[in-house]
């Protein structure tokens, strides 16, 4: 028999699973704006953060009251606080997703200085380690969970490259900085949201087994 705090607890995940699907798509759609140079889609992008805005209030709000008012224990203790704080680095995932979206705009609709491949390829690797993470959350499984941690080194990697290859670009032709430090802009946003998604695979991590893995930490599970 499904118990009451299991019902809720069904429901914060359905609202924080929408929540990831909105940052997803936010992703996606603000360095399509940017590629195409299409001013419309970057200012939905914009408005369409205030969404997200509504579902971490209406998360964090419930999250509160299941702790004040049903006091879980073990793993439902972690789910409900793993939440919290996945709640917030969803919330930061769509500010840096309108930043992408405001470069779109600051280029008034001209092309990038260069043909966009890096920085899709970000935006690809990003969307990917989030729904990894919820993967792991929905099935429980941490081996998964740890294998999105790895992967932000690329998103690291591929940031630097475009650092180097636009101050290339600025350094032979002065009239690309503008353009070219808004590609900056929008790469160094991408770099932070895979920070983001890292702590999303590590919260979750913490809610399977109990393991708090930030900086290096191996601490031993807590009991079920």
């Amino acid at each position: 028999m499904i118990t009451h705090l299991e019902q809720e607890l069904e429901a914060v995940k359905t609202r924080i699973f929408e929540m990831s699907d909105l940052a997803m798509e936010a992703i996606a759609r603000s360095v399509e704006s940017l590629k195409k140079g299409d001013v419309r889609l970057a200012e939905r992008v914009i408005q369409g953060d205030s969404e997200l805005d509504r579902l971490e209030i209406a998360i964090d709000e419930e999250c509160v009251r299941v702790l004040v008012t049903k006091q879980p224990a073990a793993k439902d203790l972690r789910l409900v606080t793993a939440f919290l704080k996945i709640n917030t680095d969803l919330e930061r995932i769509g500010d840096l997703a309108t930043v992408v979206a405001k470069e779109t705009i600051r280029m008034a609709g001209k092309p990038p200085v260069k043909p966009l491949v890096d920085i899709p390829r970000m935006a690809v690797l990003c969307a990917e380690m989030i729904k990894e993470s919820f993967l792991a959350i929905a099935e429980r499984d941490a081996a998964r969970a740890r294998g999105v941690i790895g992967r932000d080194r690329e998103i690291d990697e591929l940031n630097m490259q475009i650092y180097r290859e636009l101050f290339s670009y600025m350094a032979e032709n002065p009239h690309s900085i503008s353009p070219a430090l808004s590609l900056i802009m929008a790469s160094k946003a991408l770099e932070r949201i895979g920070d983001h998604a890292t702590n999303i695979a590590e919260r979750a991590i913490y809610y399977i087994e109990g393991v708090d893995v930030r900086h290096g930490a191996h601490e031993g599970s807590e009991g079920e």
